[in-house]
């Protein structure tokens, strides 16, 4: 999927002034959240940030950043992650596991 493709929405009324963000769900169970808003990282640049959720909607960290969010990506930057991520094996997940 390429940056142009990604389908924003307006998300001003929670997030502030002029922001947006786009969801992309992969077969392999992951959902991929791009924002930017004056809370995400790199935001003050122009920058998006990315968060990914696991089939059960939780956030999580399947491409070992260190952290559940990754920012200061830039159109290129995220179409990468999101490669990465569609990639990625589908996890079979219950309610069960952490």
């Amino acid at each position: 999927m390429t940056f142009k493709e990604l389908k924003f929405r307006d998300i001003s009324e929670t997030h502030g002034e002029n922001a947006k963000q786009a969801l992309v769900g992969f077969e392999n169970g992951y959902e991929v959240s791009v924002v930017r808003h004056r809370f995400s990282h790199g935001s003050e640049k122009g920058l998006y940030e990315i968060g990914v959720f696991d089939a059960l909607d939780r956030m999580c960290d399947p491409l070992d950043w260190g952290d559940s969010v990754k920012g200061w990506l830039t159109p290129e930057d995220v179409e990468t992650e999101l490669k990465l991520i569609e990639k990625l094996l589908k996890k079979e997940l219950t309610h069960e596991q952490n």
